[in-house]
Parts: structure tokens; sequence; C-alpha cells
């Protein structure tokens, strides 16, 4: 895997960043790119929501502090009906246009 995204899905949810940070630093060690996706699952619905890379050059960014609360990336609590074969349809195109191979979702229900 060369490529994964993460986002944050809201919900009662502690230490959020220190999550992120937590993959960025695995991520980094394994030459492995993580895309921030932000506003959660709204990013993978809306193409005009960005995204961040969030360890370029496999370094830390210094704004994704872990002893802040919250979320660096915002989050969403977008729901994705597995019956509706056009929204998953949707997703996926989404994650292969930011190549995008595994994706880690945080928080949420």
């Amino acid at each position: 895997m060369k490529r994964i995204g993460i986002l944050t899905a809201g919900g009662d949810t502690p230490a959020l960043n220190a999550t992120i940070q937590g993959a960025v630093t695995r991520a980094n060690k394994l030459k492995v790119e993580i895309i921030g996706l932000i506003k959660g699952f709204n990013c993978l619905f809306n193409p005009r929501v960005p995204h961040v890379h969030l360890n370029p050059l496999f370094q830390d960014i210094p704004e994704l502090d872990p002893t802040k609360g919250g979320t660096l990336l915002g989050s969403s609590r977008d729901f994705v009906d597995p019956n509706k074969k056009e929204d998953l349809d949707m997703v996926i195109d989404r994650l292969q246009k930011l190549g995008i191979e595994g994706l880690i979702c945080v928080g949420g229900d």
C-alpha cells in the first residue's frame, strides 16, 4: 500500500488528533502517504471538499498537535447506505481519483 486516507467522523471519541498523529508517525516509518479527508465522510460525497497531505516527504507537519482536543481535519456524520449502489460508486470513484488504497475512519458510530 502506497497511500491511505484518514477521516474523522465525530461522535464521542477522545484524542482524534492523537490518533491522526499516531497514524502519520507509523505511516512515515513504512513510507506510506497519508491523505487527510477534510470534513469526514462529506469529503467522499463532495469532490469540492478539499483534502490535505498529512506527511509530505514522510515528515510530520507542525499543525498536527496530538495534545490539542478536537480534530485537525474536521468531521461529519454522513451516512453511507450499503444498499445504495450509486453512493458507494461515488465514494469508490473519489478514493480512486485520490489514489487512496486504504481508509482509516476514526470516531462516529
